[in-house]
């Protein structure tokens, strides 16, 4: 449901086409639920099937035409129904940590290497939230302040979790270099 969510979200913002909604994922929520268009696509057949969004066919002037969704009541209250739902603890569901635990003969060198390489891709990302969270762009479809509030402490979220990833592979990294070491001292 959080998917269909999300779509009747950005669809309350502003009708538009499943290839701009792919384009709204990438540039607002990307960081932290991504999408494909061909999921986005099956979700507005489906919320369309189930009347909680329209479409229709605008035509292209020099360009093909599109098809624009637009929200619905129904849509509206599905929204609104989502919303106000309770929202589970969410599940840890983490690659790194399940090599963990079965990585004890793991050469320390190899070992590091995926710790290292792990650490790089979360700078990376840290670097995309902290641009997401100074592009006007993204902001630009808030429709007030408290919008583009909520929106700033979520990709704020997202800066803490990476920079909370970080903090402990570094200390992993760094206590397993230590037990590397005395492991080839004969300790």
């Amino acid at each position: 449901m959080s998917l269909r969510a999300a779509i009747l979200g950005f669809l309350r913002l502003e009708p538009t086409s499943g290839y701009v909604l792919r384009q709204r994922f990438e540039g607002s929520v990307g960081s932290f639920w991504s999408v494909t268009q061909s999921q986005i696509y099956r979700e507005l057949h489906a919320l369309a099937a189930d009347g909680k969004v329209e479409a229709e066919r605008e035509v292209g002037d020099g360009k093909p035409d599109r098809k624009v969704y637009r929200l619905t009541k129904t849509g509206e209250a599905a929204l609104a129904e989502w919303l106000r739902a309770p929202v589970e603890p969410q599940q840890l569901r983490h690659t790194l940590l399940l090599k963990f635990v079965f990585a004890a003969d793991v050469e320390p060198k190899v070992l590091d290497q995926v710790l290292e390489n792990y650490e790089r891709t979360l700078d990376a990302t840290r670097q995309e939230y902290m641009a997401r969270a100074s592009a006007p762009e993204i902001f630009s479809l808030a429709r007030n302040k408290r919008e583009a509030l909520l929106w700033r402490l979520s990709i704020e979220h997202g800066i803490e979790w990476v920079d909370m990833e970080l903090r402990w592979i570094r200390r992993a990294r760094g206590e397993l270099g230590g037990a590397a070491r005395s492991k080839r001292k004969g300790k």
